[in-house]
């Protein structure tokens, strides 16, 4: 069966790769829909990144991920792509609230049913807010211990104007 994992992975984050690799114990592929939600002002290009998201795809399952960058309604594409799950990451009771609100959204709008998983119990706490903070902050070493390496040493080539 293959799945959908949503967002904007602004930048993808070590709670984000675990997610991830959870999902893959689940599901045969794995579509990443790097989101461009036209509502929110992103410290990343969409291209920048579905590039941090490709760095932070462990070897193992390259084979099995369809990373795509998409500026649109993710239901269309859970239709177009005929995809049978939706995971939704969830860290507290604050994001279950929020998800279970996209469900229902889901429900309405695709035959997809929604699958939660949580980051690792070390990832819990990890956010892009909080990333995205550190690297306006100009604290980048702060930002390296909430990204997968390969995704941090490109964040930080994006950050100095490469």
């Amino acid at each position: 069966m293959e799945a959908v994992y949503a967002g904007s992975f602004d930048p993808i984050t070590l709670g984000h790769a675990s997610v991830i690799e959870r999902a893959f114990k689940l599901f045969d592929r794995i579509h990443i829909v790097v989101a461009n939600n036209r509502a929110k002002s992103h410290r990343f290009t969409l291209e920048q990144r579905t590039e941090l998201v490709r760095h932070s795809i462990q070897a193992e399952f390259a084979a099995r991920t369809v990373i795509t960058p998409f500026e649109g309604i993710v239901a269309d594409y859970i239709n177009a792509n005929r995809i049978g799950a939706v995971i939704r990451g969830v860290r507290n009771a604050t994001d279950l609230e929020y998800e279970l609100q996209l469900e229902q959204y889901i429900r309405h709008t695709t035959a997809a049913e929604t699958v939660y998983l949580s980051p690792y119990t070390q990832h819990m706490q990890t956010n892009s807010s909080l990333v995205r903070m550190f690297f306006q902050s100009g604290k980048h070493e702060l930002a390296r211990q909430f990204m997968c390496p390969d995704a941090f040493d490109l964040a930080l080539i994006y950050e100095n104007g490469a």
